[in-house]
Parts: structure tokens; sequence; C-alpha cells
């Protein structure tokens, strides 16, 4: 063997090693920090009384309409805003003592969604993907006392890359 050949060897090995190396150094490493995503629920009710339909809501209720034509009335009740670490569960007040459990079960993904699981009142577990910084409206069987349905709006923030 040339002392080339040897030289070229030896230099093989040693990115070899380097690039095993480095997988193994990123996963035993330090801890990452726990991803944290930013979940907004903005809570709305609906209502066959009244023509008041708030300038925020102009767009879902157009589309609550064409579902439920008997509505007339859309007013913001609440909006709320936390940070929550992929894979806790944390829970958001409604209204008139009504809460509902939200999990951000995945990151974004390459794609930009994010899949969140959401328990909201009178209703089983909801899993599901959603695009990073859309609402995503849940109507609720949930009525209040004055007899205004209870949309949930969720949206998921911040985006891969923004």
């Amino acid at each position: 063997m040339t002392a080339r050949s040897r030289r070229r060897a030896c230099w093989g090995l040693a990115w070899l090693l380097l690039a095993c190396a480095v997988p193994f150094a990123v996963a035993f490493g330090k801890e990452r920090p726990a991803k944290k995503v930013r979940i907004s629920v903005i809570v709305i009710l609906a209502s066959e009384k009244g023509d008041f339909v708030d300038r925020k809501l102009k767009c879902i209720a157009r589309c609550l309409k064409e579902r439920h034509p008997k509505l007339k009335s859309f007013r913001l009740a609440t909006m709320s805003y936390k940070s929550l670490t992929v894979g806790k569960a944390d829970l958001f007040r409604l209204v008139e003592d009504q809460t509902t459990h939200i999990t951000v079960e995945n990151a974004a993904d390459r794609m930009d969604r994010i899949c969140l699981k959401v328990g909201p009142p009178m209703m089983g577990a909801i899993t599901y993907e959603t695009p990073c910084g859309k609402f995503l409206p849940i109507e609720t069987p949930l009525r209040t006392k004055n007899n205004e349905m209870v949309i949930i709006a969720i949206r998921v923030q911040p985006c891969r890359g923004k």
C-alpha cells in the first residue's frame, strides 16, 4: 500500500467517524427545549334574535349563515391565548363555567400543519390537523341561558419559519 492510498484511507475513516459522531452527539447531547405553540381560542355566540354581527366576525358569520340560515346575530364572547408545550393539555375557559381541553399533538411539519386534540363541551374529543394561522370553527351543541349557540374558533401560531 502506498503512502497516498494510506492517507486517503485515513481521511475516509476520519470522515466516517465524524459522520457517525454528529448524530450520536445530537441524540445524546443536551435536551432540546420543548416546542411551544400559541393557541388562540375565540368563543362566538350566535343567535336567531337580533341583527348584530360583530365586524371581526363578518367572514365566519357569512359561512355559518349558509349552514344555519336562521342565525342572524353573531357576537364575540371571549378571546384567550396560551402557549402550550407539545404533548401537554391545557384548559381554556369558554362561557358560563364551560371549558375545553386542548392538546398540541405534533408541532408544525414540513407542510406547516399542526395536529390538535380538542375536547369541546358536550362532545367527544376531536383530533384534527390544521394549517398554521387559520381558524377552525367548531359548532357545539352547547346553548347559553339566552339560547345562543356556542361556537369555538381555534387557531395555532407560530408557523414554521415565521
